[in-house]
């Protein structure tokens, strides 16, 4: 039974958007046992979608998991430019594992005392808290390099990435619809928090869900560079686009 899922996985995986047969089964599964949980548990959407409940430790473990694949891909790809790429792979899971677990607040006053920073603008541009201008740049500094780590190869790649995107290579678009996932999540615990016009249960659920939605396409696109490093699908992208020049000439 394994041995015909890792073989319809690595098929699907070598298929131009084949991230759609991926990512339908992967949804449809998630649907499933989310609706089963909830039948089978009284108070399951509690317990669920709670902040600390069952859906954001999956969420963790999901992104743990996908790290632990990272590192093993560093030693068993050595080009430079794989190693590079999960390199930034493992920068972004660390930080995606580290928001859900909410270790940012450890930054905060309460936690880290007098050098400890407030994720607000105006903890930066004001004198509302009291900061000396030396500890604002700091902070500042450190968070314009960990964005620069974090948007830097995708200004670099930004070419290959696209015609990555554009020929349907699975382990891109995994990546993308992961990307989309997170974004959904983001949009209503941040932005749509105190709006009125869907119940707060409902916000949670969707935010959860697809925050591990997120977590788990991006699972399944570091597998897929397991079994082709990355460099063998940006050499690929190269190639298919030369001959689609040449034959149109």
């Amino acid at each position: 039974m394994i041995t015909l899922i890792l073989h319809w996985l690595q098929d699907a995986c070598e298929r131009p958007f084949g991230y759609t047969r991926i990512a339908g089964v992967l949804l449809a599964l998630v649907l499933i046992l989310l609706a089963g949980a909830q039948m089978m548990m009284s108070s399951a959407p509690a317990r669920l979608y709670a902040e600390g409940g069952v859906i954001e430790i999956l969420s963790v473990i999901f992104w743990i998991g996908a790290l632990l694949l990272c590192l093993w891909a560093l030693f068993r790809w050595h080009d430079r430019i794989d190693q590079l790429i999960f390199i930034w792979l493992c920068l972004i899971c660390c930080l995606a594992a580290a928001r859900e677990l909410d270790a940012q607040v450890l930054l905060n006053p309460k936690h880290f005392g007098q050098y400890g920073v407030h994720y607000r603008i105006d903890w930066f541009f004001s004198n509302k808290f009291k900061v000396s201008i030396l500890l604002k740049l700091i902070w500042g500094g450190i968070f314009i390099v960990v964005l620069a780590f974090l948007f830097a190869p995708l200004f670099i790649w930004r070419k290959p990435i696209i015609r990555l995107i554009r020929n349907g290579d699975t382990a891109a678009g995994l990546f993308l619809l992961g990307i989309a996932a997170l974004a959904i999540g983001f949009i209503n615990d941040d932005i749509l928090r105190g709006t009125h016009f869907m119940s707060v249960n409902l916000r949670h659920a969707i935010e959860e869900t697809s925050e591990m939605l997120g977590a788990i396409f991006f699972l399944g696109g570091i597998c897929c560079l397991l079994w082709t490093p990355p460099s063998h699908h940006l050499g690929a992208c190269a190639e298919h686009n030369g001959t689609s020049g040449s034959s149109q000439k």
